[in-house]
């Protein structure tokens, strides 16, 4: 069933409208009166561009130029008067940009980013919610995962590990910054998307799996006898949790059959989409923040560590001296002390995860879509300006549009920084008087 909804206001003319000419190349209409106006409206912005009087009492016919560079007006003497037309980016305003459009055919006004068609008749859709949404989600995503591991391995590192391996194991970390993205985007797209959505229940369910088995493991040693406990001793607790880990990876992926065999059906993406009312996309949010975190953990791990390691060694002996343990001295004085660092590193990961290029355009569908859902894909800032960049036509308005988009993720990054730097003095100033 056909529907005609009223999408756009334009201007009204002030006599009765007696002829209408649409473009054939745009969204652009001309329409004339009795009294001679003439008026070019744009269909996608709903604006008015353009109004003038024709020298004829009255228009009586309207021609637009295939071009749409010009057009001609016929009154009813049979006066031709011909008028050139320079009507650039039409389709581009503020609004147009970051608010919703109503574009023809939809159901209702959209947040949509479509550059290019496949036929005559397209209305190009450029706008850029979808791609700042997308961005911000990302790099959320990205930080959930790799905060938490970074921070916590920094202080261990810095307060817990021996020296001895500190030295080879902070070095091995720092080299992981170093990995190219571009081949951390391919193995995410050929090697970890398929994985991740063979044992999907499993990858679920490793947040609650390894902390309950490091717990476990670390109450378990508690009623060891002394002489047994002595066989791990401080600053190498790490070498006994890793295949403790190891072992919890396993066992989650091991359960990821049982899981999805016996308690969801035998196919967990129907249940998503009955149950939850998600849509699985094989390269998607979860992936690009496994990936994406790979990239982001080193840099975060270094700056926060050497904050760790910088904190005055007068408070932490004075803290021990008090009685205070080596957990409570760490969470106790150790991190407010070093919280300018840490919240430094913290924003330097989140301007690194901003900025990536490679990873999200490889691991992700690149579906300029606005959900929250992680197992949905998304298309960033960057990656579009990788994507159509080498497509679009110098000076058209795809090419303007890209730099806009260059110059908001510039925008984005610089506002990021600065509000980090201002905390961190602000931190460092209250914190540097202990």
């Amino acid at each position: 069933e056909r529907r005609l909804y009223r999408m756009h206001d334009f201007a009204s003319h002030s006599e009765a409208v007696t002829a209408i000419s649409p473009s054939n190349r745009d969204k652009g209409f001309l329409t004339g009166d009795a009294k001679g106006g003439i008026e070019l409206h744009y269909a996608t912005t709903g604006r008015t561009r353009l109004n003038l009087r024709s020298r004829g009492q009255d228009v009586a016919s309207l021609s637009y130029a295939p071009r749409a560079d010009g057009f001609a007006s016929i009154d009813n003497n049979g006066t031709i008067q011909n008028f050139e037309l320079e009507n650039r980016h039409p389709e581009i305003t503020l609004a147009t940009l970051f608010n919703k459009v109503w574009y023809e055919g939809e159901a209702q006004p959209e947040h949509t980013w479509q550059s290019t068609g496949g036929a005559d008749d397209f209305e190009a859709k450029f706008g850029l919610m979808p791609l700042i949404y997308g961005t911000l989600k990302g790099s959320v995503y990205t930080l959930i995962l790799s905060v938490p591991i970074a921070i916590l391995a920094a202080l261990y590192a810095s307060q817990f590990m021996r020296p001895r391996w500190k030295s080879i194991i902070k070095p091995a970390v720092e080299i992981m910054a170093g990995l190219p993205s571009v081949v951390l985007g391919f193995i995410a797209a050929l090697w970890l998307a398929p994985n991740v959505e063979t044992v999907l229940p499993g990858v679920l369910m490793m947040p609650t799996v390894l902390p309950v088995l490091v717990l476990a493991a670390v109450f378990a040693r508690r009623t060891l006898p002394a002489k047994w406990r002595s066989f791990v001793k401080p600053g190498r607790e790490l070498f006994a949790l890793v295949p403790l880990v190891g072992a919890g990876i396993w066992l989650s992926i091991l359960a990821s059959g049982f899981v999805t065999n016996k308690l969801i059906g035998g196919d967990y993406h129907s249940w998503l989409a009955t149950r939850l009312g998600l849509s699985y996309d094989q390269r998607n949010s979860l992936v690009v923040s496994f990936a994406m975190g790979f990239a982001v953990i080193p840099i975060i791990f270094t700056i926060a560590e050497d904050a760790f390691t910088n904190v005055p060694r007068h408070l932490t002996l004075a803290a021990r001296a008090l009685g205070a343990t080596k957990w409570q001295t760490a969470l106790r004085v150790v991190v407010p002390t070093a919280s300018p660092g840490i919240f430094s590193a913290v924003m330097v990961g989140l301007g690194r995860a901003v900025g990536e290029t490679m990873i999200v355009l490889m691991a992700t569908g690149n579906t300029p879509i606005m959900s929250w859902n992680i197992f949905n894909g998304f298309r960033a800032l960057s990656a579009n300006i990788a994507v159509e960049l080498p497509e679009a036509p110098a000076g058209a308005t795809l090419y303007r549009v890209l730099f806009l988009t260059a110059l908001l993720l510039f925008a984005l990054t610089f506002v990021v920084n600065t509000a980090a730097e201002v905390v961190r003095l602000r931190l460092r100033k209250r914190y540097s008087a202990l």
